[in-house]
């Protein structure tokens, strides 16, 4: 900043220059004020969206209960909304920390694993006992810390013992760093994380089954805090999803599906219908990945969402939902499976002579992708010009001939349709 004395000895450049900056920096910092309202205010959205989550959950919790839910519903109701009430209250609280700049706050003290488990010992110890003045540092004492850890049918407890050293002479205090965890400051070990989410994701395995299983093998967890345990691994393998979405997102062409799914609808005592929507990489991509999208509609604006600013080949069924992705250049690819279903639903109720022609002439083509599953791209398209481009084109020329003969609205019609 110039003083007075420095401003009126300036010409009418220097002034005019030192104006233009000073105009500059206003309009600097008005950008840096207006980027951070507009933070905050997205921010802000975020917090009171969860907030309004997290109440919506905990109303569904305690209305459930007054519902007839036979036993093994309500469990498994009760163990998604305690999962999903612990991720969003992660969510919740990295965002309300993020916004205020608080420190995290302590963490409850837990109660003690029983003495009676295995204990293993896993000691953390400086690299350098060396303190930087040059004295050799001396140890005083050490921090404990207990996980909980589990192989199929037996518990054991990790101690990880990490020493304190001190420079008696600068009285410099050394530690190794507390080793990273999944949860912070929680008890579990990955490994024990990683065999309930496989019991309950891969096995098919409900909370309530897994807290009996824990307790014959001697500790008995309530069902409650392992679905917060699947609450927590799901915030912190969010990062793990998005970067597998863009992985498939450079895929050049991609497969989509959506399932229906009976979504539980606490206080109206009935279920309604959800969808879970799938996008996967193809047979021939080296990596073999699918992304499942839970939503509560099949309004095609999940798929444009999700595939947003992604140009490639779509293989899907007709479902209208996709039809706006191809109006902004995403290339259809029909899925011929679909396109097979009506015709051998015709021929096993009825024994279709028409039906059983086209699933011939379909039944060929899927000889040909036998035989181009082993090939590279380059000699999967010349085996297809060669062999799969005649079938397809008589499988057409037969559509048509027989789509002039067929009488509207009748089931050989709405097949070929």
């Amino acid at each position: 900043m110039h003083t007075p004395d420095q401003l009126a000895r300036m010409n009418a450049d220097e002034l005019r220059q030192f104006a233009a900056q000073l105009i500059s920096e206003i309009a600097d910092t008005r950008r840096e004020l207006t980027d951070t309202r507009q933070d905050n205010t997205r921010k802000q959205l975020k917090i009171d969206q969860l907030t309004h989550e997290m109440a919506i959950l905990k109303r569904w919790k305690f209305a459930a209960r007054s519902e007839q839910l036979p036993g093994e519903q309500r469990h498994l109701f009760d163990e998604t909304v305690e999962a999903d009430l612990e991720a969003i209250g992660l969510e919740l609280l990295a965002l309300q920390r993020a916004q205020t700049r608080l420190p995290a706050k302590g963490i409850p003290k837990r109660a003690a694993l029983p003495a009676h488990l295995p204990r293993t010992e896993i000691r953390h110890e400086p690299e350098h006992t060396t303190c930087a003045c040059g004295c050799q540092m001396k140890r005083i004492g050490e921090d404990v810390a207990e996980k909980l850890d589990y192989t199929p049918g037996v518990f054991s407890v990790e101690r990880h013992i990490r020493g304190k050293w001190v420079c008696t002479t600068c009285h410099t205090i050394t530690q190794a760093p507390v080793p990273a965890q999944i949860i912070d400051k929680g008890i579990p070990t990955s490994g024990l994380l990683a065999q309930v989410l496989v019991a309950k994701f891969l096995d098919h395995l409900p909370l309530y089954r897994q807290e009996g299983i824990f307790e014959r093998s001697g500790l008995a967890i309530p069902r409650s805090t392992l679905a917060q345990w699947v609450g927590a691994c799901g915030v912190q393998l969010q990062p793990l999803v998005d970067a597998l979405r863009g992985v498939l997102l450079d895929c050049k062409v991609l497969h989509a599906d959506e399932t229906p799914v009976a979504m539980l609808a606490p206080g109206q005592g009935k279920t309604h219908r959800a969808y879970v929507w799938t996008y996967g990489s193809t047979e021939h991509d080296s990596l073999k990945a699918v992304i499942y999208e839970f939503a509560e509609t099949r309004a095609g604006s999940h798929a444009r969402t999700f595939l947003e600013g992604w140009q490639g080949t779509l293989v899907c069924d007709d479902f209208s939902g996709y039809k706006a992705l191809f109006a902004q250049g995403v290339t259809e690819a029909g899925c011929l499976a679909h396109a097979r279903r009506k015709f051998h639903e015709l021929w096993a109720s009825h024994k279709s002579v028409l039906a059983g022609e086209a699933l011939d002439l379909i039944r060929a083509i899927y000889d040909v992708e036998r035989l181009a599953g082993e090939l590279d791209a380059e000699q999967r398209y010349r085996l297809r010009q060669l062999r799969s481009k005649p079938i397809t084109e008589t499988l057409r020329q037969w559509l048509v001939l027989h789509r002039q003969r067929a009488s509207d609205g009748t089931a050989i019609a709405k097949a070929i349709d």
